[in-house]
Order: structure tokens, then sequence, then C-alpha cells
């Protein structure tokens, strides 16, 4: 997992080497104020960046996942929200995989978590292996606007 804020780009620059990483950034910084709603496509198949919005929930209703061949690299447009950070191993079998969309999904689980609270122009990358739980309020219920770019994990390789 990587935190990091575009605001400070100097401060992540020397931690952020792979050409698809340094360009998944670019697009953000470049497109995140005026992007609309939808799938944006990069050029790779499975590269693209989603923008959407939705309603932070209590963490008890929100559920943990994890990509295994995908990197999630998301930016916070507008709104605050909590993620929950742990190891995959740590949660036991999947309950559900979608091979589409490369998510697993897992039961609630009471170990402890690495919690994160992300606000605008904040960004996080999560790799595979590193479960996460989304959506989480903090303080109160919240409507949050981000981009998530998807990765696929081999475009990193070999470079």
């Amino acid at each position: 997992m990587f935190l990091g804020n575009l605001s400070h780009p100097s401060q992540s620059r020397p931690f952020i080497l792979s050409s698809v990483l340094v360009r998944s950034l670019r697009w953000v910084s470049e497109n995140a104020r005026s992007a609309a709603e939808g799938i944006y496509e990069l050029g790779e198949p499975g590269w693209f960046v989603n923008v959407h919005s939705y309603t932070t929930q209590p963490r008890e209703q929100c559920t943990w996942e994890n990509h295994p061949e995908t990197i999630d690299l998301q930016y916070w447009m507008e709104g605050i929200e909590g993620i929950d950070l742990t190891a995959v191993e740590s949660l036991g079998e999947p309950t559900v995989f979608n091979r589409e969309s490369d998510t697993q999904k897992f039961a609630e689980n009471n170990e402890p978590a690495t919690e994160l609270v992300l606000r605008p122009d904040t960004f996080v990358i999560f790799l595979p292996g590193e479960a996460h739980r989304p959506k989480i309020a903090i303080r109160n219920q919240s409507v949050v606007k981000k981009l998530v770019v998807k990765i696929p994990a081999k475009l990193l390789g070999g470079e």
C-alpha cells in the first residue's frame, strides 16, 4: 500500500518508478477535476479509470475485498472515507470471486486492521494481497466522489 497526495508530487515521485503508475497518476492529475462519472480506457486491456460516487456506510455494512491480479490506484475528488487495510491471509478463504472484475469478497472478520482516512487530493495504491474494506463512514455518512485506476499487475512486470 502506498499513500500520497497529488498536491505534493515531489514527496511520492521517488517511489513511483513504474511507467504504468507514472502514466496513471499523470492521467489523474490532468483529468480528475473535469472527468464525468464513467469508464475511461487507458490503452491496454484491463487498464482503465472508473469515476464514480457513493454514500459511505457504517463499518459493519462494508465488505472486505482483494484483487489478486489487479492494482487499485484510488484518488479522492470529494468527500471523506475510511478504508480498512489488512493482509488477505488474515481473512480466510474468499466467499465470492468475480473473475470479470478480479474481485474477491470475504466474510466479516474481527481481526485488527489498519484504518486509513482519505480526503480530497489524496491517493492510495493497493497491490494484490492487500485486502481493503472501503466505503466506511467517518463520523457521519458522506457522499464520496473518487476515481479508481484499475491496473493489471502484469503491466508492472519486466520494467
